[in-house]
């Protein structure tokens, strides 16, 4: 068919509001025939579609990265003006998702970490006081206080109006005597006992080497994240070291972490994944290869990373 044909039954079609059937008269041609050639406008470069309110590849990246990783939702943030503050962008987007999506009677289980506490910072207040929450990991020692997993419970906590679980113990103990000694404490066992209860759970993801806060606060010491490393680790989303195939099986670490365990991540019905800076796509990467997260906000810089992996592979 003539291409100012085609032309003429996309104008008609798309501008003018006419019905197939009306054009298949006005030309003389059959409605399947109509139907075929609007079917091939976009083909033939006559038609392209323009999505409002959002940029296209943030559109097609949330897409592929919902089909090949089997999220619920991926949710992708603008860069922001200044790289150094990506992550405030990103805890804006978590926060709005958190203020749809949280609903009365869930049991929200919190990680740590900065783009996690600047997630909390940017709720707004809303009574939810059947909702319960619930800390995922032992207590940090150090100065930065905002991203300490305790501080940020308690900050979810006095937004929603909602009772707390804390967790009154270390993340990491020397010995995997001790942490069997700390979990015949009543109130640890509690607060185990509340995250297998949780139906929301919220993280950060984190690397697993020199620069990351984890090492250089000293948590894992120099042997272990050789160890690690040795093992094929490379991430950790709520303290549970992940390799970069996904899998988190056989960590000699996980008998001195008082956290919730993988298994545990697993069964909540929605794991939400919060992370800033394309520095860590690998670690986001090979989080979302071990089908822990429902849910996934991440900034541009990090999407456009993730996606030139994945065509690599």
């Amino acid at each position: 068919m003539d291409r100012d044909i085609k032309t003429k039954i996309a104008f008609w079609y798309y501008s003018a509001g006419m019905t197939q059937e009306e054009i298949a008269r006005r030309l003389k041609l059959t409605r399947q025939k109509v139907n075929a050639v609007i079917g091939s406008l976009k083909e033939d470069g006559i038609v392209t579609v323009s999505i409002r309110g959002c940029e296209q590849d943030h559109v097609e990246w949330e897409a592929c990265l919902e089909e090949r990783f089997g999220l619920t939702r991926a949710i992708i943030v603008p860069d922001y003006d200044d790289p150094k503050l990506g992550f405030l962008k990103v805890a804006n987007a978590a926060a709005q998702y958190l203020e749809e999506t949280l609903v009365s009677g869930d049991v929200i289980g919190v990680s740590w970490g900065r783009t996690l506490a600047a997630t909390i910072r940017e709720m707004r207040f809303e009574r939810k006081p059947d909702c319960r929450v619930v800390q995922l990991v032992g207590a940090q020692s150090m100065d930065d206080f905002s991203a300490k997993s305790d501080d940020i419970v308690r900050a979810l906590s006095d937004k929603l109006d909602a009772p707390t679980y804390m967790l009154y113990a270390p993340v990491v103990v020397s010995r995997a005597e001790t942490k069997q000694l700390l979990l015949e404490e009543k109130s640890i066992g509690r607060s185990f006992e509340m995250m297998d209860r949780c139906t929301v759970g919220l993280f950060g993801i984190g690397e697993l080497n020199e620069e990351s806060l984890m090492y250089r606060k000293e948590f894992f010491s120099s042997e272990d994240m050789e160890r690690l490393h040795a093992d094929g680790f490379c991430a950790d989303i709520g303290m549970n070291p992940v390799r970069r195939d996904g899998s988190t099986d056989n960590c000699f670490l996980q008998e001195r972490l008082l956290n919730a365990s993988a298994e545990c991540i697993r069964r909540m019905d929605n794991t939400i994944g919060v992370a800033a800076g394309e520095g860590k796509a690998d670690a986001v990467l090979a989080v979302l290869r071990s089908g822990l997260l429902n849910t996934l906000i991440i900034d541009r810089g990090m999407a456009k990373a993730i996606m030139e992996k994945i065509k690599e592979e």
